[in-house]
């Protein structure tokens, strides 16, 4: 029975290991869809988003810097979330 039980656990380990970089990947192409399609936003407030999120998303704490990147800082954070 323990052996039946440790296992699964490792299966589990192992899946949740292959998963994560395919599942980090994804949350990284959404956020680049979902920052460039602002429209008539600037690269700084595009790049700005795109860090925002990936900030969030590491649990990273809140950098936002100034002007049109820290606007778009904003968004980005907004978006992602520390899981």
């Amino acid at each position: 029975m323990d052996f039946r039980i440790g296992m699964m656990a490792i299966a589990m380990v192992v899946t949740s290991l292959t998963l994560a970089p395919t599942l980090m990947m994804n949350q990284s192409a959404e956020a680049n869809h979902y920052c460039t399609d602002y429209k008539g936003k600037s690269n700084s407030w595009v790049e700005g988003c795109k860090a925002g999120w990936y900030d969030h998303d590491h649990c990273w704490g809140y950098s936002p810097g100034s002007g049109d990147y820290a606007k778009g800082y904003a968004v980005g954070w907004d978006k992602g979330s520390c899981r």
